[in-house]
Order: structure tokens, then C-alpha cells, then sequence
């Protein structure tokens, strides 16, 4: 005998499943950023540093919408959310090349 869940039990798993992998990533960007921009604060200049930390503010929104998709209640899926942390993955690394010309 298989046990049935509810659909709202349903939803909640669906929201973590996809937002474990979420979390995962953005943590795994977030947090050497961080690290980095800590401990190279003095070898580099002001733009460098500027953009070091613009960095870690996106990396740190993106990891609060991913861990919001998997708290926040929905009927559906967050596309909207999901799309939101793509964004950001991709901005992060446009920002982080063009930190390379400092």
C-alpha cells in the first residue's frame, strides 16, 4: 500500500527539490566571493574592490530568492524566483570578467 500525500504536502517537497540545487550553487559562489573579497582587500584597487563587493551583494540576493523558493508558499512553481537566481548567476560572472580589467 503506497501512501498518499496531500497536495499541499506535494508542493512543499516540489519547492525544495528545486531549490536544494539552487541553494547549493549560489552557496557555492557566495561564499568563496566573500572569502576572496576579504582576503585580497589590500592587494587591489578601488575599482577592484567596488565591484568585489557588488558581487557579493548579488551572490547574497541570489542566495536569499533561492532559499525564499523553497520557504515561501506557492501553488505553482516560482519561475519567476528561479529566473531571478539564473539572472543574477549570470550577472555575477559578467561582473566578475569585467572586474578583471581593473
Amino acid at each position: 500500500m503506497t501512501r498518499q500525500t496531500s497536495p499541499p504536502a506535494r508542493a512543499s517537497l516540489l519547492r525544495w527539490k528545486l531549490a536544494t540545487p539552487l541553494i547549493g550553487l549560489s552557496l557555492l559562489m557566495v561564499v568563496p566571493a566573500v572569502f576572496g573579497t576579504v582576503t585580497w582587500w589590500s592587494f587591489f584597487g578601488v575599482g577592484y574592490r567596488v565591484l568585489s563587493v557588488v558581487i557579493c551583494l548579488i551572490l547574497t540576493a541570489q542566495l536569499a530568492v533561492a532559499v525564499s523558493i523553497g520557504v515561501r508558499p506557492s501553488r505553482d512553481v516560482p519561475w519567476t524566483r528561479v529566473g531571478l537566481v539564473i539572472l543574477s548567476m549570470l550577472v555575477a560572472c559578467g561582473l566578475a570578467r569585467i572586474r578583471q580589467e581593473f
